[in-house]
């Protein structure tokens, strides 16, 4: 495999081993992955972590990186609620929650924060599809961003949190509360 063969295989700008392998199923994959080290000692490629990398890194969206850097994931609380207006506050970290584990990820991108949701609270996101037509991202919506940061956060009382409510939808808000625990179906929105 050369580099300009990988350029027009691979079309994306974040890949991982797998979509290289897939292209590429001729070679041996030992092949492909001392290749895939040589282009990045040479400055083509980044490395992002084991099997996962990226051609340009200024064009390389935090959201969609997040994503990547640990599945399954989806963005919520602090920075879904930023995204969507409903809180004023920008986060230092990029949060996102997931079934499997508390985990932090640092690196030259920023740092990934992944909050452990009971797999039965995994639910309630949308993909959103980047300019390109073939990156994306998995987020929260609105109203299980704002249930996923009060049952994560242990949010009690919102009468201190600045929440912008103007396009809420009030209605999904009281059919996703349900699934969660008695303390946070008693916070009162209003």
């Amino acid at each position: 495999m050369k580099y300009l063969e990988l350029r027009k295989e691979i079309s994306q700008n974040l890949f991982t081993i797998l979509d290289v392998e897939k292209k590429f199923y001729s070679e041996k994959k030992d092949s492909l992955r001392v290749q895939l080290s040589r282009f990045i000692q040479k400055g083509r490629l980044i490395q992002l972590k084991r099997g996962l990398y990226c051609f340009n890194p200024a064009k390389l969206d935090e959201f969609v990186l997040a994503n990547q850097l640990y599945q399954p994931s989806y963005i919520s609380l602090e920075t879904a609620l930023n995204y969507y207006g409903i809180i004023p506050d920008i986060s230092q970290r990029l949060t996102s929650v997931s079934p499997t584990t508390t985990k932090k990820i640092s690196n030259q991108f920023g740092i990934f924060h992944y909050a452990k949701i009971k797999s039965v609270l995994f639910w309630g996101y949308t993909k959103k599809r980047l300019d390109d037509k073939e990156s994306f991202f998995l987020i929260a919506q609105k109203e299980k961003s704002l249930l996923d940061f009060f049952y994560l956060r242990k949010i009690k009382k919102v009468k201190d949190l600045r929440l912008n409510l103007a396009d809420f939808d009030f209605d999904r808000y009281q059919r996703y509360v349900k699934n969660f625990p008695a303390w946070v179906q008693v916070i009162k929105l209003a």
